[in-house]
């Protein structure tokens, strides 16, 4: 905890300068420590930032006393007097408030900073069995293609280490599900980032805490498994946002679309015949995903495809499903 405290306090001296909070593209700006303390992710754009850092400030701060409250939100610019360009302009606004000179201010200050972090790793320290090896999912992107020969999924991983030291994600490699292997059916690839091993993932470096790491996947399923309607991922391991986009063919849209979960919106089929769902704050064990009505089964015409819902113990591997199940391994790892 000591390094990750003080990876906060070098992220939160480097944010105060300038125009602190109100920098604009703040959100190129603010480090892992202080992404990770705020949950800040890769597609929050600046206001989302600048929303995230005060309401994170605002909750630790709400039992300071009165100077030490001053002392945190003015050199980062977020009391609403004191937004000037430069920090020494506004340590001299508080100095003039407090009737203090400038260097007890500044001593003032970096005790109030102090008290922040040291609430941050309360807090922290408070909330976090979230994994014993020491990882949780910041953001997942899913990309699955049904508009091509077999269903074809890209997954976009960004993890955040809660320690230092994590150098690899172990996950079952051999998963079994409905009787089948899932390492044997189903061709899954690295695009960058990690390397696979027998064991696992295996990270570029180790992560210190606060620290992220990105890598993709490419999942191939094979044609010969049939492909029920529906997409869903589950994970009891914390989850801060799961985006999931599916590509339908132009020829064989979907009749009805309906979400899976805790969606952020009702999904409909944009006019390029895909389907964006994005869940936030995914609750563990619960599934996320969406369901289709294929066309043909709007219609009251028979196929040969597993009805709505999750498929029975008897049914075959099915490729629709496959992603999302293995998906679940990763995310369940060690918990």
């Amino acid at each position: 905890m000591a390094t990750s405290s003080h990876l906060l306090m070098t992220e939160l001296k480097a944010l105060r300068r300038g125009r602190g909070v109100q920098t604009p593209g703040i959100d190129k700006q603010v480090g892992p420590a202080l992404r990770a303390a705020c949950g800040i992710t890769e597609f929050d754009g600046a206001e989302v930032v600048r929303e995230k850092l005060r309401t994170w400030v605002s909750a630790l701060i709400s039992t300071f006393p009165q100077d030490l409250r001053l002392a945190v939100t003015t050199p980062l610019a977020l009391h609403v007097e004191a937004q000037h360009p430069f920090l020494a302009h506004r340590i001299q606004w508080l100095a003039d408030l407090a009737e203090r000179d400038s260097r007890t201010i500044r001593r003032r200050i970096d005790d109030g900073l102090t008290r922040l972090v040291e609430a941050a790793s309360r807090n922290t320290a408070r909330e976090a069995p979230t994994s014993p090896d020491g990882w949780h999912i910041r953001q997942v992107h899913v990309l699955l293609r049904l508009d091509g020969p077999v269903p074809a999924c890209t997954e976009r991983w960004t993890i955040a280490a809660e320690r230092d030291g994590v150098e690899e994600i172990t996950w079952p490699v051999t998963a079994h599900r409905h009787g089948a292997e899932l390492s044997g059916d189903h061709d899954i690839r690295v695009v960058h980032g990690v390397l696979l091993t027998d064991g696992g993932l295996r990270l570029p470096r180790p992560l210190r805490a606060g620290e992220t790491q990105e890598f993709s996947l490419d999942v191939r399923i094979p044609r010969i498994h049939r492909m029920p309607p529906f997409y869903q991922f589950r994970t009891t391991r914390r989850c801060d946002r799961f985006d999931l986009v599916v590509r339908f063919h132009p020829d064989r849209l979907p009749a009805e679309v309906n979400g899976i979960g805790d969606a952020v919106e009702h999904p409909v089929v944009n006019s390029v015949g895909e389907v964006e769902m994005s869940f936030r704050d995914v609750i563990p064990g619960r599934d996320n995903g969406i369901r289709w009505t294929p066309q043909a089964a709007k219609s009251g015409i028979r196929r040969h495809a597993s009805t709505i819902g999750p498929p029975s113990a008897q049914e075959p591997f099915d490729s629709a499903n496959g992603p999302a199940s293995w998906t679940a391994h990763l995310g369940q790892t060690g918990t």
